[in-house]
């Protein structure tokens, strides 16, 4: 067994830690990774080894009062139950030793790797040496009182499973005995997280485990020479029983009050929601770090902008912070407080459009667990995930060493009430003239917002503009600054995390020319201008973390004028610049290129800009609705977000909504939940949208992910549909100039729709409601495509035609593009310019299609299009996005070019008798005779009964089932049955129900040579049965060059009765579809 631990972690350190394949930045860039991954790793094993051998070592022992017992064994119980722990704590401490030697030699040998010692002696100490004594003490004690060695261990692996299977992640991981996913990652900036919970939960299970020594050895069935020494064995066992119930206890309570102090937060918020308050004109803080706290003056400027006197004015601010004095217009007020909120009664009120000066001087400490209060519990204790880690999520810091302070943590005060259930959809916007002096201490940095002025100690920070927030970050960085176009970049690093420097170390006499080319190339694409002076990066702990919500475009990494980043790059795969370079020098030598050592940086440093920040390149796959709060450091919120907004008190998505609309960011292009789950994410909310209205959806149960993606498709939707009625690009025109027009400041919902109305002519507020509430859904039916190449003079040029029908309830929307082919993935991640990356996007464009409306849409394209995709954005379609691989091109000649749309009317039915059985007909039946062993049944039952699709990737299904995708038939719902083949006992029939009998020419609706390319098979065939007027015809039809769509299968006579035809699962392939069959009479 330690053999096999042994070689296990050679070959694991071997190939992700050592330099044999190029590592992953993320997994060594950490000081304290490489121990502390090992020490994961074998804790399980470690664990399952602890219990065989304690298991062992601990015998029933036959009581014999004899003076040979009393001979043979004069040590009390307590010295026998101690020396057998003993002798296996020391064999597992060298077994650790060995073990250990492995990362050490490899971290040591390594160029690349920080070496830590304190990470090799703390985390044994941490994770291995109290789950040894815990494991240890509750197998003595187990197989004492069970006395069955065969039944302990059972139940002690079973107790070890449901801890990992059931609790893994769960209650802050106190349960985490092994200490496999319970979160001790240390930061190289901030150090250990959380230092008093670690401690006193590892403090538990160390107690505890010595608990149970002591509990052995009293009811251990052994003769003893000291019979007094059972009873204090016993006394002193049930008071380690008391302590390690004590400490978790305080474990317990240390794990509720953040989640108690968060629910009494919001229900206070609902006490003052409603209630009108001043506004902040300006706020000048005044700060001084204390070490574990901080101490502030607020001078406050407010205004009454409301139609009335106000009685009471109140402000938020950190609990944890106590209020030392309040004066208004330098005259002492007395205050109330209630946890977040203070209130201050003025003693004359203050009257309309009245200008006050507020001081607010408060000290303490920062408690974290008032920021994001509209997070769920569930997502608020979600653990992240960081290779094998699951570090502690932070939203702020406060040590002597280190300080980090952002809005969500209610470090200044501020009039805005946070979310409250009472009011959910409420607003929260503002923007404030701020101004920040930071007193600095002799190591650490200050950063803020705004130009900086230095004298002596005293850090001055004064933006030039009213920002919505503030945020300060203080410690040990290093800055490095370049001034390009008025426009000052920092980035500001701890000295020793200066990685990147030996991949940009070539551009210092081009860097500034690589960002004014990247600054220009994203404000064209945005169409807005960046609006500050300065840009800072500034490197944060890794455990930083943030949220996605409903009401903000951003995620607290964002920050007006700065970024935060992780340090040293975190998991984002573009920071490690040394597999980038070594994947574009690969990519070269494919392509036989030679690239110098200044453009391969160059390319190195764009890619990472753009896929980071700038978003001017999108990856190729994801998983929607997967992650709902992935890291997001999109520079976009300082164009509209930090910059602009439109108060609504009716319409609060609105702000949201045109910032969804204008972002121009590249998105991923390839959704894969429709592979794992049936249908899309998108056509899981559009199915919630039909049945509950966009207030409800907030207002209700609805998990996050839903609600967001929701709110997306309808800002989509509501932007396209007006783009249709008033003209995309004048639409957007509008909204850019409203934007630079109305630069760092809040304008009304009321101006924005008098001024849209001045512009168009158009009412937007009965357009909002109707898109916002009506549950209503169009549903699309595309038909008749046409494609062919003609010659348009010298030109060749290429004709796209179809017709699409919305049969459902509401007007809809369409956006078509094109693609003319696929890059070579890598060259395209090295490109110079994002432009090239997709290169081959044709541009499409945007349809209005009614109710019960029928339009042709042409297109006239320069170039090849290899594939149409249709979306539909929200609608009943299935799938919502429709990829159509475009095929042959008929080549035509003397015909006149269609670019545009227009309403047809229908046309007449044909007057050829057509009969289609689909999959979702009641004509279309399936047979699975095959009795699932327990393995397929267990398969089979990991998704639920009530699903009405299923995802087709990596499964093991032991019959029919439906699944969704472009690649097959349906009018509104496209859709097929699926299988894995076999012997050919599973039976899939469609019985058509012929009103005339005939001679029928037989077509099958497949995938034909798609589904063959995508598994790289020779030859394989599809076996059918037909069932016909003159008997039966078996058919093994080979689909390896079958064209995708309709195939023609043979001709049959049929007689009234109809007939079958049936497919089984034997095939050369993995899986078998069964679509549509159709019978068109002679």
């Amino acid at each position: 067994m330690s053999l096999i631990g042994v070689g296990f972690l050679l070959i694991f350190n071997i190939a992700v830690f050592s330099e044999a394949n190029t590592p992953r930045w993320s997994v060594i860039s950490s000081s304290w990774g490489m121990p502390y991954a090992n020490m994961i790793l074998i804790s399980i094993a470690q664990a399952a080894s602890v219990i065989f051998l304690a298991t062992g070592l601990i015998k029933k022992d036959k009581k014999i009062d004899t003076n040979e017992v009393f001979f043979v064994r004069p040590v009390s119980n307590l010295d026998y139950v101690m020396g057998k722990a003993l002798a296996l704590f020391k064999l597992f401490f060298w077994l650790n030793v060995v073990l250990l030697c492995i990362p050490l030699i490899v971290n040591i040998t390594s160029p690349n790797t920080a070496f830590n010692p304190w990470a090799f002696i703390l985390y044994p100490l941490l994770t291995s040496f109290p789950s040894i004594v815990f494991t240890t003490g509750l197998a003595f004690l187990c197989v004492t009182l069970l006395r069955n060695q065969p039944v302990t261990i059972i139940f002690l692996l079973g107790l070890a499973a449901v801890q990992l299977i059931y609790f893994m992640g769960e209650y802050s991981d106190i349960l985490d005995f092994m200490a496999f996913r319970f979160s001790m990652l240390a930061s190289d900036i901030a150090g250990f997280i959380d230092v008093k919970f670690m401690l006193w939960q590892r403090a538990f299970y160390l107690v505890s485990g010595i608990t149970f020594l002591f509990a052995t050895a009293f009811f251990l069935d052994r003769l003893t020479n000291h019979k007094s020494i059972r009873i204090t064995t016993g006394l002193i066992s049930l008071l380690l029983l008391g302590v390690s119930s004590y400490i978790m206890f305080s474990l317990w309570n240390m794990r509720q009050a953040p989640l108690i102090l968060r629910e009494n937060m919001i229900t206070v918020n609902g006490q003052w929601a409603d209630k009108p308050n001043v506004d902040i004109v300006s706020n000048h803080i005044s700060l001084e770090h204390t070490g574990k706290g901080i101490s502030c003056t607020s001078v406050i400027q407010v205004k009454n902008n409301t139609v009335k006197p106000l009685s009471t004015v109140y402000f938020t601010l950190n609990p944890g912070l106590t209020i030392d004095a309040v004066t208004m217009d330098d005259r002492p007020v007395e205050f109330d407080r209630n946890l977040q909120i203070v209130s201050i009664q003025p003693v004359t009120g203050i009257q309309p459009d009245q200008t006050v000066n507020i001081i607010i001087k408060y000290h303490g400490s920062i408690l974290e667990a008032v920021a994001h209060l509209e997070v769920d519990q569930e997502r608020y204790e979600a653990v992240n995930e960081y290779f094998v880690f699951a570090p502690h999520k932070k939203y702020a810091f406060v040590q002597p060493d280190y300080l980090l302070l952002t809005k969500d943590v209610l470090w200044y005060p501020d009039t805005q009430i946070g979310y409250s259930r009472a009011s959910p959809t409420r607003e929260r916007t503002s923007f404030i003239d701020f101004k920040l002096d930071v007193k600095k201490n002799e190591v650490l940095v200050p950063i803020s917002q705004g130009e900086l002025n230095v004298k002596g100690n005293l850090y001055q920070f004064r933006p030039e503009y009213a920002l919505p927030q503030i945020s300060l970050a203080m410690g040990n960085y290093t800055k490095k600054e370049i001034t390009v176009d008025s426009i000052t970049y920092s980035v500001y690093h701890y000295p020793e995390n200066d990685y990147f420097m030996p991949y940009v170390d070539q551009l210092s006499d081009t860097l500034s020319f690589l960002i004014t080319d990247i600054v220009n190339e994203y404000e064209d694409g945005q169409k807005l201008n960046y609006p500050f002076r300065r840009l800072r990066f500034v490197e944060t702990p890794l455990q930083f973390s943030a949220y996605n919500k409903i009401y903000e475009s951003q995620q607290a990494f964002l920050q007006p004028e700065i970024v935060l980043w992780p340090e040293k790059g975190g998991d984002i795969w573009p920071f490690d610049l040394r597999r980038r370079l070594r994947d574009m020098n690969r990519q070269a030598r494919k392509q036989n290129e030679v690239l110098s050592e200044k453009q391969k940086q160059a390319n190195v440093f764009s890619n990472l800009i753009k896929k980071v920040f700038t978003k001017q390149a999108g990856d190729q796959w994801f998983f929607d609705g997967r992650n709902s709060d992935e890291p997001d450091y999109s520079l976009f919120a300082n164009l509209y977000a930090y910059n602009s907004g439109i108060l609504s008190e009716n319409w609060p998505l609105l702000n949201s909504s045109i910032s969804h609309y204008l972002q121009n960011d590249k998105q991923p292009q390839n959704d894969y939940s429709r592979n794992i789950n049936g249908i899309s994410f998108a056509e899981e909310c559009n199915s919630l949208m039909r049945e509950s209205s966009i207030a409800e959806i907030l207002t209700g149960n609805t998990g996050f992910n839903k609600i967001h993606k929701s709110v997306s498709l309808k800002a989509e939707y509501l932007f396209s549909y007006l783009g249709q009625l008033l003209g995309e690009e004048e639409l957007k025109q509008f909204l850019y100039a409203w934007i630079s027009q109305h630069p760092h400041q809040l304008t009304t919902y009321i101006d924005f729709r008098q001024a849209f109305s001045e512009n168009f002519g158009l009412d937007i507020d009965p357009i909002i409601q109707q898109v916002y509430q009506n549950k209503e859904q169009p549903s699309f039916e595309i038909e008749d495509i046409q494609k062919y190449e003609v010659l348009d003079g010298d030109r060749k040029r290429y004709q796209v035609l179809f017709n699409v029908k919305n049969s459902g309830e509401n007007d809809g929307v369409i956006k078509v593009s094109f693609n003319a082919g696929n890059n070579s993935g890598q060259r395209a991640f090295f490109n110079l310019r994002a432009d090239d990356e997709n290169k081959t996007k044709i541009p499409g464009s945007l349809s209005l299609i009614k109710k019960g409306e029928t339009k042709q849409i042409g297109f006239v394209l320069d170039q090849r299009p290899v594939k149409i995709t249709i979306n539909t954005l929200i609608s009943r379609n299935i799938p919502s996005i429709i990829t159509i691989p475009s095929g042959k091109f008929g080549l035509r000649e003397n015909t006149g070019l269609f670019e545009g749309e227009r309403v047809i009317e229908q046309r007449p039915d044909s007057r050829q008798y057509i009969v289609i059985v689909d999959n979702e007909d009641p004509g279309f039946t399936t047979f699975s005779p095959v009795k699932a062993t327990y393995l397929r049944a267990f398969l089979d039952s990991r998704n639920p009964s009530d699903k009405k699709y299923y995802g087709h990737w990596h499964r093991s299904y032991s019959k029919w089932l439906p699944t969704t995708g472009s690649d097959f038939y349906g009018k509104s719902i496209r859709s097929a049955h699926f299988t894995r083949s076999g012997s050919g006992d599973k039976i899939a029939t469609w019985s058509p129900a012929l009103q005339e009998e005939g001679f029928y020419d037989l077509y099958v609706y497949m995938m034909g040579k798609n589904q063959n390319e995508r598994r790289g098979h020779g030859q394989v065939s599809y076996h059918y049965t037909i069932h016909h007027g003159d008997g039966k015809d078996d058919i093994s039809y080979n689909i390896s060059n079958a064209e995708p769509g309709w195939n023609y299968l043979g001709s049959y006579y049929f007689l009234q009765s109809g007939g079958s035809i049936t497919l089984t699962d034997e095939c050369e392939l993995r899986t078998v579809y069964a679509d549509a069959i159709k019978w068109v009479k002679q």
